[in-house]
């Protein structure tokens, strides 16, 4: 992270708050001196040492008037009452110029306060301690802010983060137990097949266990992943059918673990054993800018299934990818035909 700046860390770092507060009152002395020379000069042959009271009391205004802010910064903006804070403000800017009036009438026999001249000066007086107060109030409001900000910021890493758990979960597949069964029933009247289901599936197993615990995988890795889940079911079941094609060069491309094999793990699942046969082909293209993945799959008789599960595949996509993601789906009619396209940034 960045190292601020000098007058960033006074501003708003809680170290200097105490000098931030000796800051303010010193400014607020020199303001009320500078306003009771400079505002009053015509008066000050009519004040003679009243102007040394005037200035003690316009410094104790100002200073009480700070504690009563700090309340109001407390009370309504940091709550997000919005109006309230913006009518005390208002009610204070014009406390601030009544101040002055007061003083002026005290000494001023002529001094007319609902002149046209006094009150376009008033009008501007109230609008240049608005200002003021909003200059005051600023540094707390962004402390606030930022802090408020940060803890967004760990709230969204947190909820990025359980999303990206969540979905290595969504990897343990249900026909887990069906590939277990048919690897048993094979033990005996077929000992190579039942070989090659046990250690695909420990294979698939390994996967799970160890790269899927890291933040990106290679996508060979991935792809051998689903290669070997594909084989596993299509072992286990004759009307089953899959292909796995690779164009460009796709090795030392890292992907998230486990990109799209809910979706894929769902059209198996969702297959009708007894009425549908399925076809599968995946496509994985290395463009100059990104990595294309098409999933090309015969229609399902559980179609609502697999658009709720390809909802929540577009969640956690655009939790992970955020914009650098698109995903599209393209039906054909004849054959009948679904079509996933998902372009990853690099």
């Amino acid at each position: 992270m960045e190292q601020h700046s000098v007058l960033h860390r006074i501003l708003l770092d809680g170290k200097f708050r105490v000098l931030r507060y000796i800051l303010l009152c010193l400014f607020f002395v020199i303001v009320s001196i500078n306003q009771s020379l400079v505002g009053y000069m015509e008066l000050i042959p009519h004040l003679g040492y009243n102007i040394y009271w005037i200035i003690a009391v316009t410094v104790l205004v100002y200073m009480i008037s700070i504690l009563f802010l700090r309340r109001l910064v407390l009370s309504h903006l940091l709550k997000g009452k919005y109006l309230l804070f913006a009518v005390n403000v208002i009610l204070y800017a014009i406390i601030y110029t009544l101040v002055s009036n007061i003083i002026y009438s005290r000494y001023l026999e002529d001094y007319k306060f609902f002149s046209k001249a006094i009150l376009i000066d008033n009008l501007s007086a109230i609008s240049l301690y608005i200002l003021c107060i909003l200059g005051v109030i600023i540094p707390v409001f962004l402390r606030n802010w930022g802090l408020s900000n940060e803890y967004l910021s760990k709230l969204k890493i947190k909820q990025v983060s359980s999303q990206v758990e969540q979905f290595k979960e969504q990897i343990n597949p249900p026909s887990f137990f069906k590939i277990l069964n048919e690897s048993k029933k094979s033990v005996m009247s077929d000992p190579d097949k039942a070989s090659v289901i046990l250690i695909k599936l420990s294979q698939l197993l390994r996967y799970q266990l160890y790269d899927c615990n890291r933040l990106l995988v290679l996508l060979t890795a991935e792809i051998s992943f689903v290669r070997n889940f594909l084989e596993l079911e299509r072992l286990s079941s004759s009307r089953f059918n899959y292909k796995i094609e690779t164009l460009g060069n796709i090795n030392g491309i890292f992907v998230l673990p486990s990109i799209i094999f809910p979706y894929v793990q769902s059209v198996v699942n969702s297959l009708d054993q007894d009425k549908e046969y399925l076809d599968i082909e995946i496509q994985f293209l290395n463009r100059a800018d990104m990595v294309s993945i098409i999933i090309k799959t015969s229609d399902s008789s559980n179609n609502i299934l697999l658009q709720k599960e390809l909802l929540k595949v577009k969640e956690r996509l655009g939790a992970l990818y955020r914009s650098r993601y698109v995903l599209t789906i393209e039906k054909d009619i004849t054959p009948e035909t679904t079509e996933v396209i998902l372009q990853l940034s690099k």
